[in-house]
């Protein structure tokens, strides 16, 4: 079974109503739903009524994206989880596809691709071919809403997210890389399949790379590596994202001003 944690405030009511859709959908009925509200949460039980596939309703009264993952992921009965965002929806076969590859597959992660549907273009420049193994490096490029977990390989209990990390919390990026990488060093393999399972609205590249979300790179460059190596990649980083940073310079000494601050908590 596949366990789908939805982490939302409950404001993106027409949103939530078409990722619900979507599920229902599904060509695999074998899937649970595990919907962690952070607020509006009787609006959220109103949307989740017409709807008759398995769903836990979490209600929390604290905010934040990597918590409320961290909370719903305990909920989950599934051999197979994935981490949904609130203004995604997926292809009806994805659950058919996923359940597929891990079928044919001993793997621990599998990481497929995203599209835009209404723009007609993919979330990001994907290779062309499947891999086996996805590099390192090639992680920093995974988002996490195309990324499924095969619970019969990972432990559950690793399967944590770095609550600093995140919409809603102080960096409000990077939480999927770092957990990646968590991933990486505990000997968990990564495989990308070239099949798209998952929509999801292509946002413009300065909208991606505003102050908050770029003052997030030097903290996680540090969480990943140490400050050194998150010097040189942040650097490395600004260079190539310089024609999209509306103040560069400022943008550059305040993300790595973060990196020096930062202090890496107990919890991850």
């Amino acid at each position: 079974m596949i366990s789908v944690v939805i982490p939302t405030l409950g404001t993106r009511e027409k949103e939530l109503v078409r990722l619900f859709q979507s599920l229902s959908s599904q060509t695999l009925q074998d899937f649970e739903a595990i919907v962690v509200s952070q607020d509006n949460h009787d609006k959220v039980r109103e949307l989740l009524a017409p709807y008759s596939f398995p769903i836990q309703h979490i209600k929390l009264e604290q905010k934040g994206l990597s918590l409320s993952r961290n909370v719903g992921i305990k909920y989950t009965k599934g051999n197979i989880v994935t981490f949904s965002d609130d203004d995604c929806w997926y292809k009806s076969d994805a659950f058919e596809k996923v359940q597929s590859y891990f079928n044919q597959h001993s793997i621990g992660i599998a990481c497929f691709q995203i599209y835009d549907p209404e723009k007609e273009v993919y979330y990001k420049e994907y290779p062309k071919e499947p891999q086996e193994k996805v590099s390192f490096l090639e992680l920093f490029r995974k988002s996490s809403i195309e990324i499924f977990i095969n619970l019969s390989v990972v432990d559950k209990d690793k399967v944590v997210f770095d609550e600093d990390f995140g919409l809603g919390a102080k960096y409000p990026s990077g939480e999927e890389n770092i957990f990646l990488h968590t991933m990486h060093k505990e000997g968990y393999k990564a495989g990308y399949v070239s099949e798209v399972v998952v929509y999801h609205a292509k946002p413009s590249m300065d909208t991606r790379l505003n102050k908050k979300a770029f003052a997030s790179k030097g903290p996680m460059f540090k969480r990943i590596f140490n400050t050194p190596i998150g010097i040189v990649l942040l650097t490395l980083l600004f260079l190539k994202k310089l024609n999209h940073l509306e103040k560069p310079i400022p943008f550059y000494l305040n993300s790595l001003g973060e990196m020096f601050r930062y202090k890496k908590s107990r919890k991850r």
